[in-house]
């Protein structure tokens, strides 16, 4: 197997569907010369043929790429070809922030994008960092000293197209975004995680759940925010 993996750099978890295909889905218990047969091919269950697969590891073999997925007890490797190009989540647990004050609610925007890449933090210097910030500016891209030292890169999305939000995604890092007029709001942080052919998932902090919103509105969002917007 160490012949056989994609790549070294690490793979956020993030969650997929499966494509509508002819016949039967299957998946593999194992990668191994033994287990390439028909016979080795076990069927997915009706049951979760249409619910979200966490993907954890991405390995090519046999001249394939395969997505080491968990869906409840259910473990095992799925073929890419058979994963939806149209859908995508990052594995970003949301987190409601604590009061309803402007730092609160990037305390916990940062806080969602540390965690994605399971960065160590202390959480009192995070709070004073993100405090002189608002302070100062308040603007994102002046967060780039924190998010370099945690992730060693940054990704200025300020004033960016949706195309390139949508790649972001895709690479499997989350978008931290300035929104206006979200939940009667002036302005807020929300942290996008992904998406699907009509709709974008984010994390709000205001109400510590995983919301979903459409193209058109996310864009008449995001330039209320000024087209802010950061990732790593």
């Amino acid at each position: 197997m160490e012949k056989t993996t994609i790549a070294n750099e690490k793979t956020n978890p993030f969650f997929v569907r499966l494509r509508r295909i002819p016949g039967e889905h299957w998946y593999l218990d194992e990668l191994d010369s033994n287990h390439m047969n028909i016979e080795s091919r076990i069927k997915v269950p009706e049951t979760i043929l249409a619910t979200d697969f966490l993907v954890d590891q991405i390995v090519f073999f046999h001249k394939l790429v395969w997505y080491h997925f968990v869906n409840g007890e259910l473990t095992g490797w799925l073929p890419r070809r058979n994963i939806r190009k149209n859908f995508l989540r990052i594995n970003v647990t949301a987190i409601k922030q604590e009061t309803q004050a402007d730092e609160a609610n990037a305390y916990a925007a940062v806080q969602m994008l540390l965690d994605s890449d399971e960065v160590q933090f202390n959480k009192d210097n995070l709070k004073l960092i993100i405090s002189r910030w608002h302070g100062n500016s308040g603007n994102l891209v002046d967060l780039n000293h924190l998010v370099v030292s945690k992730t060693n890169t940054i990704k200025d999305l300020n004033g960016a197209h949706l195309r390139q939000i949508y790649k972001q995604l895709s690479r499997r890092r989350p978008i931290i975004m300035r929104v206006g007029g979200l939940n009667n709001l002036k302005s807020s942080l929300i942290v996008l995680t992904g998406y699907n052919k009509k709709l974008y998932f984010y994390n709000d902090p205001w109400t510590g759940r995983l919301e979903s919103v459409s193209r058109m509105y996310l864009k008449k969002y995001w330039q209320k925010g000024h087209l802010q917007a950061i990732s790593y």
